[in-house]
């Protein structure tokens, strides 16, 4: 027995994560009319093992890795079974998946099928001893034999002895050189693409195959850039797929496996795994032409092509490692380009025969495309890994690739970021989303106000606690207030502040400013006086209509609200002057300087002639007014009911934290359309399911967890999930949450007059599934912020299809049904020791467990800290690490969980994440200090420790040292679980390790399973 290659270890290493599988076998198969001779046929794969060196080599996997040997003969025969014609796929699937054992037994196996009317061979062999070309030599030499016995001729001459063998040289120094110099400074984890789902911890590497036929007007288009650009066709083709790649998140540096023979002439025919999949390294430049690209990846190809001797697998060791993710390699998609072979059918003694192929059921790589060249066209194959894409990811990738290779034809002097990786269903559902235009109602809210008080002007307008007001009573406050204003000096366009709780007083007050012509500006009373002082003083605001007293120092003139009923019926008031902005509104800056956004009126109109429309909001409804006025939200609830003829129920503020005043609420008024926040609705929403039936409830402002939404739906009321930031005038899509329980909660499509598309970091549009920023475009937008003109440029763009627009710095993607799926914000999807995590799935998993209230979680000095609302019970934590380690990938489960009674909230009913923050840090600040090094270890954990050192090679380990972070790799790894397995009998798989990387969580392993 020799020792195995580092090439042949790495196939060893594979099955190693999927023990009892058949991830590495290879498969010939073939269909014929008629009844094959079963003894030929065994007499047929004895020559060819006896002539194929490679077809007896036996491998043995050992304690210390593999070894092989080379046996002179190797008995080998088919199976024979029957089978029915409609068991044919399921039974040929189920052997080429079977595994073989590493135990110095054959690897290779063979078997017929006798079905109605035909027979179907298959033999498999394994990885270790084949590749592809083998199979077609493989495939050649069975058909001649076979055909030569069934004739009762001898063997043919040029098939007599031992075959051609081609024994893999160490490589050379210069090509070490050539390949470490390519991948200097590689970041592996920059491959991830921007759809699909994120690797998980432990692999099953299932896999499944989509197939793809170019029309011929495409297959035209490749053959006129390969004459034009003056490349092979393998050239045009690959740097497409670079492209692809991009434009699906991946890079901007790219590497590409891409499987090249190393077989020499004299070689050609060597069965055997004689295979290299080299990493073909690129970086995409958007500014780059196509011409210029395709360029430098003929570069590349042919770089690779006279340095085919150093495996990939060699050079891992010298790969910074990133995440505790199974992977180490320098690629995770690969592009296969393999010309016809001439054996579409053929003849097998004198019967009709054709190649079959066995859906493989594994996939080694994230994805694969082989490119199928033929006289008649080009076919895709794409293979891929089913627990990253979906059949619906890989179908949207071969139809954007042919689309992108047309959109590249278009101009060959156009920059490559300009090529549009779209297919048609792409554009048709996104256009389709998009096609929101609609007449708006009214010119301005106060016209359409003006409109319900003519109609109506007895009918009641605000219910507030006992007091019902009618239109005419709630415009002649108004009036009142506008004369006020103007007596004055209020001029029109000025800002005014509204300092006061919800009441009929304050929509009065509201109204009254605009009548003014003025922008009224909604604070607080609640919050902090610096709050309230500071966005005073910033908004030039020289009147404040508050019944408080306004913090002194910045020139504002305090009004006391005019009481409703204190004024006697006038005519009606002149409308305000139209080009005033409706209101200015502060929200919190990224810096911690509040920044108001300027919002005009006919965005406002725009989105209350929408809900209107879209509620069926007539007549009488009533409409909760339940959030706090300083945020933006509250105008919705506002001037919703006042533009319809409607009924505006004032809400007390304890009815947004108590479920029980909410309910007394509900009790005495009838309500029907409520709207707040996820954390609000978490709050109250089991007091008062029962009164929500038949009701509209709108929840904004924060993602929505399934969970709550499961609990609201089934309330019987009528749920929409809403988006918008405050930039796009309250909300800018809205969607109906038909059933709770489906696991995807959608923020549904762009409201009226509104657009929207998702946009790359390069700011490209990118399609259905993909991951991008949300841009939003259309009437809804705000006219930007309130002295801010370089705050306004950075946020606000124009785009060359949907104008003017506003960068959330939200992420979302489209979904097939023309639907957004909101996937949080782009601060809080992080990178954590090489993981991509999204705060919000965490948090969104831990909400699903039945003794949670409510979950937020944070980062602090690179620890997940997940706080909880819930009771203190007895192993609550354990029972949470365990609900999380469950669905979630191990990167993601929070090292730390805090149970407190009340998760703190913003003012306006939000998560308060910085102070959240604050407190994790406080937390940190109050543990031991002392360095996990100088602790007094258990003997496991010690000797764990001592395996770390030796394997990594470095003196600065201590019990919570990641194994990955540190060095460590694939095949390292397995030696730990050997020598752990060595040293304490616990059975260790690759998958542990994974699961594991630190001494101290290994040890703790090794002591439960010993338990």
């Amino acid at each position: 027995m020799r020792s195995a290659t580092r090439k042949e270890e790495a196939l060893w290493l594979l099955e190693r994560l999927v023990p009892g599988s058949g991830v590495n076998n290879l498969h010939l198969a073939f269909r014929v009319s008629g009844e094959l001779d079963l003894v030929l046929l065994d007499r047929v794969l004895s020559v060819l093992v006896r002539r194929h060196p490679a077809l007896r080599t036996v491998f043995r996997a050992g304690e210390t890795g593999l070894s092989k040997e080379v046996h002179d003969d190797l008995p080998v025969a088919f199976e024979d079974r029957e089978c029915s014609a409609d068991e044919v796929d399921a039974r040929l699937a189920e052997f080429v998946a079977e595994p073989f054992e590493l135990d110095g037994g054959a690897l290779l196996r063979a078997l017929r099928l006798r079905c109605p009317g035909e027979d179907v061979c298959c033999v498999v062999v394994h990885h270790l001893n084949f590749d592809t070309v083998s199979a077609a030599v493989l495939h050649e030499e069975f058909v001649a034999v076979y055909n030569a016995f069934a004739a009762g001729d001898a063997l043919p001459p040029e098939l007599e002895g031992t075959a051609a063998t081609l024994d893999e040289v160490e490589p050379k120094p210069e090509s070490l050189a050539f390949w470490r110099d390519q991948l200097r400074e590689v970041r592996p984890d920059e491959l991830e693409l921007s759809c699909g789902r994120p690797d998980v911890a432990e692999p099953n590497l299932a896999g499944a195959q989509v197939t793809w036929q170019f029309a011929a007007e495409t297959v035209e288009v490749v053959r006129e850039l390969r004459k034009a650009l003056r490349v092979p066709e393998a050239v045009v083709l690959l740097a497409a797929y670079y492209l692809l790649l991009h434009a699906h998140g991946a890079g901007p540096d790219l590497v590409v496996g891409s499987p090249m023979n190393v077989r020499g002439r004299e070689t050609a025919r060597a069965v055997g795994y004689h295979v290299n999949v080299t990493p073909l390294r690129l970086r995409v430049d958007p500014a780059e032409d196509f011409r210029g690209l395709v360029r430098r990846v003929r570069e590349v190809f042919f770089g690779a092509l006279t340095h085919l001797d150093v495996p990939v697998d060699n050079l891992l060791a010298e790969i910074p490692r990133t995440g505790s993710s199974w992977r180490h390699t320098v690629f995770r998609h690969v592009f296969n380009y393999i010309p016809e072979t001439g054996v579409p059918s053929f003849r097998l003694g004198g019967l009709p025969a054709e190649p079959l192929a066995a859906e493989p059921g594994f996939s080694k790589f994230d994805l694969e495309f082989f490119l199928l060249p033929t006289t008649d066209g080009i076919r895709v194959r794409a293979a891929y890994y089913t627990e990253v894409l979906g059949q619906a990811d890989v179908q949207a990738f071969v139809r954007r690739y042919e689309a992108l290779l047309s959109s590249l034809a278009e101009n060959l002097d156009r920059p490559v970021g300009d090529a549009r990786a779209f297919s048609a269903e792409d554009d048709a559902v996104i256009g389709k989303a998009n096609r929101t235009g609609k007449p708006v109602a009214w010119s301005s809210v106060p016209s359409a106000v003006a409109a319900a008080v003519e109609a109506a002007p007895d009918a009641v307008a605000v219910e507030d606690g006992d007091r019902a007001v009618t239109y005419r009573q709630l415009w002649d406050t108004a009036a009142a207030t506008c004369e006020r204003l103007r007596e004055t000096g209020v001029a029109p366009g000025e800002v005014v502040a509204l300092v006061a709780p919800r009441s009929a007083e304050l929509a009065a007050a509201a109204l009254g400013v605009w009548l003014a012509g003025a922008t009224y500006l909604p604070l607080d009373p609640d919050h902090p006086e610096q709050r309230i002082a500071y966005q005073l003083a910033d908004s030039g605001a020289k009147v404040a209509l508050s019944d408080a007293a306004i913090p002194a120092g910045t020139g504002c003139r305090a009004l006391a609200l005019t009481p409703v009923g204190s004024v006697p019926s006038r005519p009606a008031s002149p409308l305000p002057v139209t080009g005033a902005p409706a209101y200015l509104i502060y929200t919190s800056g990224s810096t911690g300087r509040p920044k108001g956004t300027v919002v005009g009126h006919p965005a406002l109109a725009n989105l209350i002639s929408h809900f209107a429309d879209e509620l069926g909001h007539r007549g009488q409804a009533g409409t909760l007014w339940l959030t706090t006025f300083s945020f933006d939200i509250s105008a919705l609830e506002l001037f919703l009911p006042l533009a319809t003829g409607g009924r505006l129920v004032v809400a007390p503020d304890e009815a947004r934290v108590d479920g029980g005043a909410l309910k007394e609420l509900l009790d005495r008024h009838e309500v029907s359309t409520l709207q707040a926040t996820p954390t609000t609705w978490r709050l109250v929403v089991d007091d008062v399911s029962g009164e929500l039936t038949g009701k509209t409830v709108l929840c904004g402002g924060e993602p929505l967890p399934v969970s709550l939404a499961r609990r609201l739906v089934d309330t019987g009321c009528e749920l929409w999930n809403v988006y918008g930031p405050t930039e796009t005038t309250i909300w800018s899509t809205a969607g109906r949450v038909h059933d709770g329980g489906t696991g995807r909660i959608t923020a549904g499509a762009p409201i009226g007059n509104t657009t929207v598309f998702l946009a790359d970091p390069n700011g490209r549009e990118v399609p259905i599934g993909v991951t991008g920023e949300l841009c939003i475009a259309g009437a809804g937008l705000a006219e930007g912020y309130h002295d801010r003109p370089e705050l306004t440029e950075a946020r606000f763009a124009v785009h060359p299809r949907h104008g003017r627009f506003y960068r959330t710095g939200d992420l979302a993607r489209w979904l097939e049904d023309g639907t957004l799926e909101l996937l949080g914000r782009a601060d809080r999807q992080i990178k954590l020791r090489g993981n991509r995590i999204e705060l919000t799935e965490v948090e969104s998993v831990l909400l699903a467990h039945d003794e949670v209230a409510g979950a937020a979680v944070v980062v602090a000095d690179e620890v997940l800290v997940a706080y909880v609302e819930a009771d203190t019970e007895p192993g609550l934590v354990d029972r949470l690490w365990a609900h999380a380690g469950a669905l979630l990938p191990k990167s993601a489960v929070p090292q730390e969980f805090v149970v407190v009674d009340r998760i703190p909230l913003t003012g306006n009913d939000k998560v308060d994440y910085p102070e959240l923050v604050r407190r994790a840090a406080d937390l940190a600040a109050e543990r031991v200090t002392t360095p996990a090094e100088e602790r007094e270890l258990d003997p496991v954990t010690a000797d764990v420790v001592a395996l770390f050192r030796e394997l990594l090679d470095r003196g600065d380990v201590g019990p919570g040292t990641n194994f990955f972070a540190h060095g460590g790799h694939s095949l390292l790894a397995a030696k730990l679980a050997q020598q752990v397995k060595h040293l304490t009998g616990v059975r260790v798989r690759l998958a542990d390790v994974f699961a594991h990387p630190t001494p101290a969580a290994l040890a703790d392993f090794v002591r439960a399973a010993s338990e």
